[in-house]
């Protein structure tokens, strides 16, 4: 067994550890022995625990082996949850005259007349110390120390603070405790003299030795730490497809550990792989436990409300917790005795009325905004029924909440019955035997129930507000009875899932209001049932809307025609539950194992659209990533941005141009263009199409595509080939500003990054790169050769701020210069149906480039740092097969921008920063002990996610 602990500091990590870090250090270091490593041991917690988790059984065990509790005292930590409940487990289990209080910040006060502190001047202490203290207890002062960087007990203040919390620690009183310390520091200067002394003699040698062992044991840990990222990263490959969640948790530590070509591939896979995960509620089990009997299923299910604006989840017997997903913020949960097991869970229309089933056929009622149990309703004595039907059979909720409708079994076992009643008085308004068992039960939007009768495939609708019901009708050439397993309404009834007969055949979507089929299910199993008995299926409202369903471990969605799929993620356990808004946007799962997810539909991959409203395709762009239409009247123009503007119309310049004749350049806020006409230079204002001062003429000049016109970044100076040199030009009088030197148009390429602060001029082989400074003028920053990756018709990228350079030739070879070193990375091999055009992520780790890959297309991604390819991303196709349907530029925030033949603009999100902060967002919990002791047992990392 571990052996007891002298102390436990608590305190708040938000604000205290500084300090908290320098009184355990003065703790073990006060009156120790020089042969000793340390006189006494004192915890203090180093994690910061999950927003949904209780307080760690590891820290309740340290608790409970410390002799002291030292209360590290702030307003911070009196309003931490956390630290709360540390001092409540101290209150109720351990001696509170063993309770020590350090002051960091906010006030302490002692009220004699009352025995207690006094609250209404204390504010670093929390309310559960209140009445808990019969006499004052120990308690120093430390606020003076708390934004100190180096806390060190030769500091005669601090040092006297320590050693009054020392004392009782050591069971000795502060005087004896002191000499004793200057004791054994006396002992320790005597030994250390003459140690020195002979130290001195093996120095040399041993310096030399320690040189070679630090080299050497740097090598060591860095092969540890490439070899452990390595075999996170191919451990977080190999569960993507199945858990994604881990898959994340893992490619976080292998990208912590050490970035690696591998983990930078593990990465990707995760976003990839939770490319629909809106946030990972609960992680679930990796088994089942055994109480919950012989099915072995735990208790979960989730909601959605038809507005899309909350989600509702359970689990294990636990509170219904609440979520709402418009502001990513967790709602106060729902104290009940626990739903009952897979039954009924459904919000109204507006998400502010919860119906949830408990257990026996009873069901309650829950005003949403207020937490509050509205009433019960008790279906029938559900204690009197057999196991097999302990749930309600079927259930619906009116949008507006007035009404509720439930099939269910009654003791006397007659078949199932049917209820409407009245939520406001929890009254029935009809009652009795039902048409058959297995109905389908949905208010439309006027508040009618919709019953269907699989068996007959009938229809018949309930008006409850006037007690009456329709006459039975039959939608022909629906299947029923045999033909079908069963039937799904959707939330208003008027369309249908209807699901295959167990041989053969199909799920069908129909049409109940047009009596007609909708679509048959194209590939993928028909819908199954899951070990539960129930079927995992989210209907919208609206039959043109995406369709939400279990497939497996996997939720995976349709379009309405039930043919293209696509998975929005996968669990460990097959999937218990699916729910979704009525629009189809937001989806929710409850995996068997009671993990909880929550998906949005919208496709990651493919980007996130921008706007195009004039349809700019890709051959109307330039090489600088400006649009041109031209006609006789003159030339529209656009600028492409990766802001939320998208694609923007700039005007037009009365001048009609051509691609092997004129250049043309805009500057960032669209108030002047550049024209280059064979040898004429001219400045214009597209917004009124009015040119802008004089000319200037440049002999012998050549034009065409190649020729770089660039706008700087300040807007005013350009770019620009003229007599055969490169000039960098004052639009404002066409002066020349800066001579770059010699340029041949009919041979050299010039890129810019994507904000223009960086210029790459490509001629013959050399490559030189420049900066734009805060002079205004460009500062050449290396020249380099790229001999071996230069052929006819090279193309050229320069990074967002000039770091790294990247050539794709004609063979599809990539070569990468390191603008810092001067180092070339060559690709192992060219991507034979890839595009030549590339585009560097924003931090530069990464090179992208649209690469056709069977019948779809990909954004693969290359590692600039090894040239080694690292996975990719299926974006959506934009229907044709020529090279030229898409086109990838860099924007100037530095995003990877896609223009499609179709007009789809699309920024995608390629940067590590940003994907370890859409992965920590899933799962900010640092690894399990299991895995981390798995994979870095003798690795020290800290958790990626922590703040």
């Amino acid at each position: 067994m571990d052996r007891e602990r002298d102390a436990f500091i608590s305190y708040s990590h938000k604000r205290d550890i500084t300090l908290a870090e320098g009184l355990q250090r003065g703790l073990h270091r006060l009156a120790r022995p020089w042969t000793r490593r340390q006189v006494i041991n004192v915890f203090r917690d180093t994690t910061s625990l999950s927003a949904n988790s209780d307080l760690g059984g590891s820290i309740k065990e340290e608790l409970a082996r410390s002799r002291y509790f030292i209360y590290l005292a702030s307003p911070e930590a009196a309003e931490s949850r956390w630290v709360r409940e540390e001092i409540e487990f101290w209150v109720a289990n351990r001696p509170l005259d063993h309770f020590l209080i350090a002051v960091s910040g906010g006030t302490v006060f002692w009220d004699t007349r009352t025995g207690d502190f006094d609250w209404d001047g204390t504010t670093a202490l929390p309310p559960v110390l209140r009445n808990k203290f019969r006499t004052e207890p120990l308690w120093v002062d430390l606020t003076a120390f708390r934004e100190s960087d180096k806390l060190s007990l030769r500091q005669a203040e601090f040092r006297d603070a320590v050693a009054t919390l020392a004392a009782p620690l050591h069971g000795r009183s502060k005087d004896a405790l002191d000499s004793e310390d200057l004791r054994q520091h006396r002992i320790a200067t005597r030994m250390l003299r003459g140690a020195v002394a002979a130290l001195s003699v093996l120095l040399v040698t041993a310096l030399i030795a320690g040189i070679v062992a630090w080299q050497q044991r740097g090598e060591a840990v860095d092969r540890a730490r490439r070899s452990a990222s390595q075999a996170l990263a191919a451990r977080a490959l190999e569960i993507a497809g199945t858990d994604p969640r881990r898959a994340a948790q893992l490619a976080l530590y292998a990208e912590a550990v050490q970035p690696t070509g591998e983990s930078a591939q593990a990465m990707a896979r995760a976003v990839a792989a939770n490319e629909g995960v809106a946030r990972h509620f609960e992680a679930g089990s990796d088994q089942v436990a055994e109480y919950r009997g012989a099915g072995t299923v735990p208790n979960a299910n989730v909601a959605i409300s038809p507005d899309g604006s909350t989600l509702a989840y359970y689990r294990d017997y636990d509170d219904v917790h609440l979520y709402d997903i418009r502001s990513g913020k967790s709602l106060p949960s729902l104290s009940t005795q626990g739903p009952q097991n897979g039954g009924a869970l459904q919000f109204s229309a507006d998400g502010k009325l919860l119906v949830m089933e408990t257990a026996f056929n009873e069901i309650e009622l829950w005003d949403v905004p207020g937490a509050k149990l509205l009433r019960t309703i008790v279906a029938s004595d559900g204690r009197e029924l057999s196991q097999a039907h302990k749930r309600l059979q079927g259930h619906a909720l009116s949008d507006d909440g007035k009404w509720l409708a439930a099939t269910y079994y009654t003791p006397a076992m007659d078949g199932e019955h049917l209820s409407v009643w009245d939520t406001g008085t929890g009254t029935a308004v009809t009652e009795g035997p039902a048409a058959s068992d297995g109905i389908s039960l949905a208010f439309d939007a006027s508040n009618r129930l919709i019953t269907f009768t699989g068996d007959t495939g009938t229809v018949r609708d309930y008006t409850p507000a006037s007690n009456t019901w329709s006459p039975a009708r039959q939608v022909p050439g629906l299947p029923t009875g045999e033909e079908a397993r069963g039937v799904m309404l959707s939330p208003h009834g008027d369309w249908a899932y209807v699901l295959a007969p167990k041989k053969g055949g199909k799920d069908e979507l129909w049409s109940l209001t047009e009596g007609k089929r909708i679509a048959e299910l194209a590939d993928g199993p028909p819908l199954a049932a899951n070990s539960t008995g129930t079927r995992a299926l989210a209907l919208p409202t609206d039959s043109g809307r995406l369709i939400s369903m279990s497939d497996g471990q996997s939720v995976t969605v349709y379009d309405p025609a039930l043919r293209r799929r696509r998975s929005l993620g996968s669990f460990t356990w097959p999937v218990r539950n699916v729910a979704g808004s009525a629009d189809g946007t937001w989806v929710a799962a409850a995996a068997e194992n009671g993990a909880v997810s929550l998906f949005a539909t919208a496709a990651r991959q493919g980007g996130e659209n921008l706007p195009n409203e004039d349809r700019v395709k890709p051959d109307e762009l330039t090489l600088t990533g400006m649009a041109l239409r031209s006609s006789a009247n003159g030339t529209d123009l656009w600028t492409v941005t990766d802001g939320d503007a998208g694609v923007q119309r700039r005007g037009r310049i009365p001048r009609k141009t051509s691609a092997n004749e004129s250049s043309v350049a805009v500057n960032t806020d669209g108030s002047r263009a550049a024209l280059l006409e064979e040898t004429e230079l001219t400045l214009w204002d597209p917004r009124t199409g009015t040119q802008v001062g004089a000319s200037r003429t440049f002999p012998e000049q050549s034009t065409g595509k190649t020729t770089p016109l660039l706008f700087m970044p300040d807007g005013i100076h350009v770019l620009v080939p003229g007599a055969g040199r490169l000039l960098l030009l004052d639009s404002r009088s066409w002066e020349t500003r800066q001579d770059l030197g010699e340029y041949s148009p009919s041979l050299d390429v010039a890129d810019t990054s994507g904000d223009g602060s960086a210029v790459a001029v490509l001629a013959g082989s050399d490559v030189t790169v420049w900066k734009w400074t805060t002079e205004a003028r460009l500062a050449q920053t290396r020249k380099s050769s790229l001999s071996s990756t230069v052929t006819l018709g090279t193309t050229l990228v320069v990074s967002h701020t000039g770091e790294k350079v990247a050539t794709v030739n004609g063979n599809r070879l990539i070569g990468i210069l390191d603008v810092g070193t001067g180092h070339v990375t060559r690709s192992s091999t060219g991507m034979q149906y890839g595009d030549r055009s590339v585009v560097f992520s924003k931090d530069a780790r990464l090179l992208v480039q649209r690469v056709r890959n069977g019948s779809e297309w990909t954004l693969q991604f290359w590692d600039t740092a090894s040239g080694d390819a690292v996975g990719s991303w299926t974006i959506p196709d934009s229907g044709t097969d020529t090279e030229s349907t898409v086109r990838l530029l860099s924007g100037p925030g530095g995003g990877v921008l896609s223009l499609k033949e179709d007009g789809t603009f699309a920024r995608h999100t390629i940067d590590f920063s940003s994907w370890r902060e859409a992965l920590c967002a899933l799962v900010p919990e640092p690894l399990p002990k299991d895995e981390y002791d798995r994979f870095l047992k003798d690795v020290e990392v800290d958790a990626p996610c922590r703040p």
